[in-house]
């Protein structure tokens, strides 16, 4: 949301039960089977969400061997973001960069697992 480059996270979570939360109202149950399908006890995913934080991947769309250098500016690559576009205003979606396709994500804390 600030425009930092951040350490990728560890994904997906592994088949299990999950205790969540968004920091807010709502903490609950969160099942994770083998095939990565998730369900959660009571609420929805907006409600384990904190929604100040949101987080977004960017991957090139140049084909492999291209160069991702155009007239001097660096392309495909989240540093050709515009810092303008940061921070991002809470419950918006992160912002576009060119070359690159983006996958939004919701960040929710995950505070407990069983055993």
């Amino acid at each position: 949301e600030h425009g930092l480059i951040m350490e990728a996270p560890k994904f997906p979570l592994k088949e299990g039960r999950y205790l969540v939360t968004g920091g807010r109202m709502v903490t609950t149950g969160l099942t994770i089977d083998r095939n990565g399908r998730w369900k959660l006890d009571e609420g929805t995913l907006c409600d384990v969400t904190h929604l100040p934080c949101r987080a977004a991947r960017y991957q090139p769309t140049v084909a492999e061997g291209q160069s991702t250098v155009v007239n001097a500016k660096m392309v495909a690559s989240p540093l050709a973001a515009n810092r303008k576009d940061f921070p991002v205003v809470p419950g918006a979606v992160m912002p576009e960069v060119e070359g690159c396709n983006k996958q939004d994500y919701a960040v929710l804390f995950v505070v407990g697992k069983a055993s």
